[in-house]
């Protein structure tokens, strides 16, 4: 395989660390209260060196939310209170890819999360005080597979590749921590153990079912154009303690150029989508959800050697939306009153990842 093609095809992966085969599974990402899983990364598309089947990897991505959107409007006064909902989050995928043949693949992701939430507590209608939920642990795991349509050793200017897969419920969805209310009648701040905010729970408590699509085609010059798309159905409406297990999807598409020669570097620019659905595919939509998505224009690097590669993306959002949830929908109709809650979005994003290829 050319350097050329070998550089095109490391960076081409759909934003799919989890799509897999039949036995296997698939994660999309969304971010901040829109509930986020993974490190939405791109992982490489192995198109089956002999001397290399195996592929570790390690993915990172980091974001914070903290601007408040209902529909598509920001809501400044939030900002200007200072009342304003604070995720921080952190995740790490740990992957191992393992090419059956040049057509076909499968691997394993593992993720880990890390995540800090504070609220505030007002005082006469004003904030005197910030507090913290955490969640930690390991997220919701997935077995790939993954299949070239067209045979990689004759369609070396261009492919699509299919996966099929399974996402497995081993994360933990009921994690609880301490939350402070304010009593204003004895001028005291109470605290509770509850369940955290589903947008921070490591798990969603219910099994997935990924299907996606992934693609490249040379355009010549040292460039390449790009695309992905994916979809995770959640067959289960709600988890044990009535949270959405919602439909998730991710989308990127754009355009990468190869230097060339020894140094191994591409950059590359694309549009990203990620978000999650008002509605599932089967089964219920009932239950804590706030679905929406983002778009966001995402420049790129990444090195590639013989044995391994290191990427570095940060989307930054040009769109956000919280969309009225399916609850939301049924009090509008039962009421007459519209009913639509907000949720908070990143600016910016910050994900990298190293593959290692033996």
């Amino acid at each position: 395989m050319s350097p050329l093609l070998r550089l095109a095809t490391q960076n081409v992966r759909a934003l799919t660390l989890t799509v897999a085969f039949i036995f296997s599974a698939a994660q999309a990402h969304a971010q901040g209260c829109v509930t986020a899983h993974g490190s939405g990364l791109p992982a490489s598309m192995n198109e089956g060196n002999p001397d290399q089947r195996w592929d570790a990897s390690v993915s990172y991505r980091w974001f914070q939310s903290d601007r408040h959107y209902v529909g598509t409007a920001y809501q400044p006064q939030r900002d200007a209170a200072g009342d304003q909902v604070i995720n921080r989050s952190s995740f790490i995928d740990f992957g191992l890819n393992y090419t059956i043949s040049p057509r076909y693949s499968v691997s394993l992701v593992v993720p880990y999360v890390n995540h800090d939430r504070s609220q505030t507590l007002k005082k006469n209608g004003a904030v005197f005080e910030r507090y913290h939920t955490q969640a930690t642990g390991i997220s919701d795991a997935s077995i790939t597979g993954n299949a070239w349509i067209f045979n990689p050793t004759t369609s070396q200017k261009g492919n699509l590749q299919v996966n099929f897969g399974v996402v497995l419920p081993t994360g933990k969805f009921d994690v609880m921590d301490t939350f402070e209310s304010y009593d204003a009648v004895n001028d005291k701040v109470l605290a509770v153990q509850k369940y955290v905010d589903n947008s921070i729970q490591p798990g969603l408590g219910g099994y997935g079912i990924s299907v996606g699509l992934n693609g490249y085609r040379l355009l010549g010059a040292g460039f390449t154009a790009f695309g992905s798309a994916n979809y995770t159905v959640t067959p289960q409406e709600k988890n044990r303690i009535g949270n959405s297990i919602g439909d998730s999807y991710v989308g990127r598409t754009g355009v990468e150029y190869a230097f060339g020669g020894a140094s191994g570097i591409s950059l590359s620019l694309g549009l990203r989508a990620e978000g999650v659905a008002v509605y599932d595919l089967i089964g219920g939509s009932l239950g804590s959800r706030r679905p929406g998505y983002s778009v966001a224009v995402e420049p790129g690097i990444s090195i590639d050697r013989k044995k391994w590669s290191l990427r570095l993306y940060v989307p930054y959002a040009i769109q956000r939306n919280r969309m009225q949830s399916y609850p939301d929908k049924v009090k509008t109709w039962a009421t007459g009153k519209y009913a639509q809650g907000d949720a908070a979005f990143a600016n910016y994003l910050i994900m990298w990842s190293f593959n290692y290829k033996f």
